[in-house]
């Protein structure tokens, strides 16, 4: 009975210590890992806007770069040079796909696009994310739509090539691409 007695605390001061080690390390990491994703997102934004930073200079520049402004419960992000940015949610075949669109000055043109995080199968929904793939929008225009289909016309402004063997994320990424171009629109023409 004694030993059981013995064994039963030592259970209960491993448990006390261990728990004691994973929330002193939460509460010690915690304001990084808020910092790390806030540097991450300013760094995404920046890339979307295409200006250049560093992992040292990321807050800097983006403080002396972009405004933002909340119309309609969304945050608009603003460069200098009058293009306006912001996030782009959506569905993908697995799993949700989070970015962040630019537009240039005429609120039409698509000046970049960054995905934030999928989760596509990698090497083909996933090619969504590749900057390769992405850079295919750079200069696209909602006109009144992208259109997302397997040999599309690279000349066209409003078309873009889907991707080989995922044709279900490519669908998901048009209806993503328009229908936060349309719902973010109102907002900016109210």
């Amino acid at each position: 009975m004694k030993e059981q007695i013995k064994m039963i605390l030592f259970v209960i001061v491993l448990g006390i210590v261990a728990a004691s080690i994973i929330v002193g390390s939460q509460n010690y990491t915690f304001d990084k890992i808020v910092d790390n994703k806030e540097s991450k997102l300013k760094s995404t934004i920046l890339e979307a806007f295409e200006i250049d930073s560093t992992e040292d200079t990321v807050t800097q520049v983006y403080n002396k770069s972009i405004r933002e402004e909340v119309k309609g419960g969304t945050t608009f992000y603003y460069s200098e040079e009058g293009n306006i940015g912001f996030e782009i949610i959506g569905k993908g075949l697995w799993g949700p796909i989070t970015g962040f669109m630019t537009l240039e000055p005429d609120l039409m043109t698509i000046k970049a696009i960054q995905i934030i995080s999928n989760e596509e199968t990698p090497g083909l929904g996933g090619v969504i994310a590749e900057q390769w793939y992405i850079d295919k929008y750079k200069g696209k225009k909602f006109d009144p739509e992208i259109v997302i289909k397997k040999g599309a016309d690279m000349t066209s402004e409003t078309e873009v090539d889907s991707i080989t063997g995922a044709t279900m994320t490519s669908n998901a990424f048009q209806l993503m691409l328009n229908e936060n171009y349309q719902k973010q629109k109102e907002v900016l023409d109210k």
